[in-house]
């Protein structure tokens, strides 16, 4: 058994390791945010690398979560918000293209054939 001691020494010694673990995740987890930020445009292979990152910061959130006070997990959240909205961003654009891209296909199809009906009614009806 510890002496009183012993066991206040190895408390203060727990309490100052998870206080550095939640320094150091919150650290990690700002700058990933002002990376995310500062990135004009997504492409591809950068969205994939930050989801893939985004991915494994939310693991460590979920094991030092109730070591986190109440302000560190407001700035977890607001910082979160950020990388959600960069990658709603992306996703968005890309769906806007594939929709632009599809839309032109459906418009040459369709103008194909138009030209196909029009040329089958124009050979029925010539003299």
């Amino acid at each position: 058994m510890l002496s009183i001691g012993a066991q206040a020494e190895q408390r203060y010694f727990v309490q100052n390791q998870q206080e550095n673990d939640t320094l150091k995740f919150m650290t990690e987890y700002r700058q990933f945010a002002k990376y995310v930020s500062s990135c004009k445009t997504l492409t591809k292979q950068t969205a994939d690398s930050l989801m893939a990152r985004q991915d494994e910061l939310m693991h460590w959130y979920r094991k030092i979560k109730p070591q986190l006070n109440d302000n560190q997990v407001e700035e977890y959240n607001r910082l979160k918000g950020r990388y959600t909205k960069k990658i709603l961003e992306y996703r968005g654009n890309r769906l806007e293209d594939g929709i632009g891209a599809t839309g032109d296909s459906i418009a040459k199809a369709a103008g194909r054939a138009g030209k196909a009906i029009g040329g089958f009614f124009k050979g029925i009806f010539e003299k």
